[in-house]
């Protein structure tokens, strides 16, 4: 699992990355969505960035499952193109480095 965070206009979006399973069964999901600050709650631990709901998810398969990648969109949420290509360019860089 990892976190990538990252200014836009003042506004932080983060894309959440989680593979599951091994082999033929690899997964990996890839969440856009905009960062909400989370307390720290030790003085001693800052605050930091957590993913709020889900704008877009894709699921890409291990490339032995000849699936091809699946997006999805959340109609109730609006997210600038900026932020969109940062993602879609994350997920393919991502891709390429797994085979998938």
């Amino acid at each position: 699992m990892s976190l990538l965070t990252w200014d836009h206009d003042g506004d932080l979006f983060c894309a959440l990355t989680t593979e599951t399973g091994a082999g033929e069964g690899r997964m990996t999901h890839f969440e856009l969505s905009e960062a909400r600050t989370v307390p720290g709650g030790a003085t001693s631990m800052p605050d930091s960035p957590a993913p709020g709901p889900t704008a877009v998810t894709v699921l890409a398969y291990a490339p032995e499952e000849e699936k091809p990648a699946e997006v999805y969109f959340d109609v109730t949420q609006t997210l600038p193109f900026a932020v969109l290509q940062h993602f879609v360019a994350h997920v393919a860089s991502r891709l390429t480095n797994t085979g998938s």
